[in-house]
């Protein structure tokens, strides 16, 4: 069904346009608060990325490949926005992450809160790699396509950050 969407979107069908806006409005948001730290920012970095991707969709060949092809411009966009300095997120203003430590007896909300404080010693594209694999459910091959490197490199960081993690979560017990 998406695929249809994006050939939707490459013919220049609006309908097409909201409906893929409706699917990844929220989850854009969400990772560009994450890789940038800043709520208020993640609503601009969101806004180009949707931008970019209709400016240049007629440049995606494969419609399949719709995906990785948005996080990749959604994280450039957020990497253009901090512009390699890589400030610490704010927890507090990310309402998706407040409404999850709502739902959660307060012991558990603790230990996010931890895992999600922990991902500031990350960098850039540690922090950004761990945040396409478990918080958007993409797959090593489409997070490679996403931030254009090789899979053996996001198989890496991912390793390196789980180390890192670990690391620090161990040291805050």
């Amino acid at each position: 069904m998406e695929e249809a969407l994006v050939r939707g979107l490459q013919a220049g069908d609006e309908r097409a346009f909201d409906e893929i806006f409706a699917i990844y409005q929220k989850q854009a948001v969400r990772t560009a608060a994450l890789i940038t730290g800043d709520a208020s920012l993640a609503e601009d970095v969101a806004q180009e990325t949707f931008v970019q991707c209709l400016l240049h969709i007629r440049e995606l060949r494969k419609p399949s490949c719709f995906r990785p092809w948005f996080y990749r411009i959604l994280t450039r966009c957020a990497w253009k926005a901090v512009k390699e300095k890589l400030p610490a997120v704010d927890w507090d203003n990310i309402p998706e992450l407040e409404a999850a430590a709502d739902t959660y007896p307060s012991e558990k909300a603790s230990t996010y809160e931890k895992l999600y404080r922990a991902l500031d010693g990350l960098g850039r594209k540690q922090r950004t790699t761990v945040i396409l694999y478990y918080f958007n459910d993409l797959s090593i091959k489409e997070i490679a396509e996403a931030t254009g490197t090789l899979e053996s490199t996001v198989k890496t960081r991912l390793f390196a950050a789980r180390r890192r993690l670990k690391q620090v979560l161990e040291a805050e017990e």
